[in-house]
């Protein structure tokens, strides 16, 4: 069991995280916490949801600045006495710390800026309506756009949520540009997390009996349980089926095979039965299986970049889809230079370049909108 000294500390790496504080030491401590146990990454992303830290914060408001890091303080001494579960011990510990120091900084900005800090993005999120409407989102307030088959249809930042419906059924389209990410809750509960550059295809309500989307790019599910309507994701070459779990699909044009990882649960890649922790590859309609590093793949629904032994093309095509930017480099020595470690995709793109610099082996170089690599 983690000691809670060490849990203390891990606290102050996610509020370092949410203040963008974080070094590139840090950066790769915190990242290692969360790979250690699958308790650790459900309880990061449990604390990835906005509405839990505003619930926190509304309780911090009724404490003065040094109380509330009193009620931390007192919380440790709390546990020290009472045997709490250590998943349970670590979510009270880092969602007081996490309160107490936006009551301390008086700060309500978000949490994370939205857009990647670099030169300023053309694109916003479009969701196109059955009927070819088209509705540019970019609204920051609570929204109701439309109903359509009698589906409530909300946005508020970048999550979209549909509810109820009925009658005929009618798809809408979600695209999301470069330099953004977006999360999207279908009409039978099912989350979606859409990485940059992506589209998904959706029913606006579920009226066969099996649930299917499509979709272009990547995108991290979270299946609303159903054994009466199966869920199916069409992506390219590759057909995922699945009653209800957790999985992360890559499934970008530029990339030489489609990735389906598995989190949680159990789902077919094609005629591939797939275990959490491992990988789907399929390339040229051929899915082969390997073990791999799932929370170094979805690391981007976490907002940092992730890279284990991967090569230059897979870290650039990264970059060019986050910062919409163009990579130059020779790609005969493509395969010749990997990369390992973690940094915050919200960070300026120079900063990422810098660390990227500090590997060695080839240099980065930021022109305008291209970046040039020379090794």
């Amino acid at each position: 069991m983690e000691s809670y000294n060490h849990l203390y500390h891990t606290s102050r790496l996610i509020v370092k995280y949410w203040d963008n504080t974080l070094s590139e030491e840090e950066s790769v401590e915190l990242e290692a916490w969360i790979a250690v146990t699958e308790g650790n990454r459900l309880l990061f992303e449990e604390l990835s949801k906005e509405e839990v830290l505003k619930e926190e914060m509304q309780a911090m408001g009724k404490y003065h600045p040094q109380q509330a890091w009193d009620r931390i303080e007192g919380e440790v001494m709390v546990k020290r006495m009472v045997p709490w579960g250590r998943v349970a011990a670590a979510m009270a510990l880092i969602i007081l710390a996490i309160g107490a120091k936006w009551w301390y900084t008086n700060s309500m900005e978000p949490l994370r800026p939205v857009i990647a800090k670099t030169q300023q993005m053309k694109g916003r999120p479009v969701l196109i309506m059955g009927n070819g409407e088209t509705v540019v989102l970019s609204g920051t307030k609570d929204t109701l756009l439309t109903e359509q088959s009698g589906a409530k249809i909300r946005q508020q930042g970048n999550k979209l949520e549909y509810k109820d419906g009925s009658g005929p059924l009618v798809y809408n389209t979600l695209q999301i540009p470069r330099g953004m990410d977006y999360s999207l809750t279908l009409s039978d509960g099912t989350q979606v997390w859409l990485n940059a550059e992506s589209s998904l295809r959706f029913p606006v309500h579920f009226t066969e009996n099996n649930r299917r989307v499509y979709l272009t790019g990547e995108a991290y599910f979270a299946v609303a349980p159903n054994a009466a309507k199966p869920f199916s994701v069409t992506a390219g070459q590759v057909e995922v089926a699945v009653l209800g779990t957790e999985f992360n699909i890559m499934a970008y044009e530029n990339e030489p095979a489609v990735q389906t990882a598995l989190v949680s649960g159990s789902i077919k890649v094609n005629t591939t039965i797939l275990q959490p922790g491992w990988v789907g590859v399929t390339s040229n309609g051929n899915t082969t299986t390997q073990q791999m590093d799932i929370t170094a793949l979805t690391g981007w629904k976490r907002g940092m970049f992730v890279f284990r032994n991967d090569d230059i093309s897979t870290v650039l095509h990264q970059l060019e889809r986050w910062y919409d930017v163009t990579a130059v480099y020779p790609k005969g020595k493509a395969g010749s230079q990997h990369f390992t470690g973690a940094m915050k995709r919200y960070n300026n793109i120079e900063q990422v370049l810098e660390l990227l610099n500090q590997t060695g082996g080839a240099n980065f170089k930021l022109s305008g909108r291209q970046i040039n690599v020379a090794f």
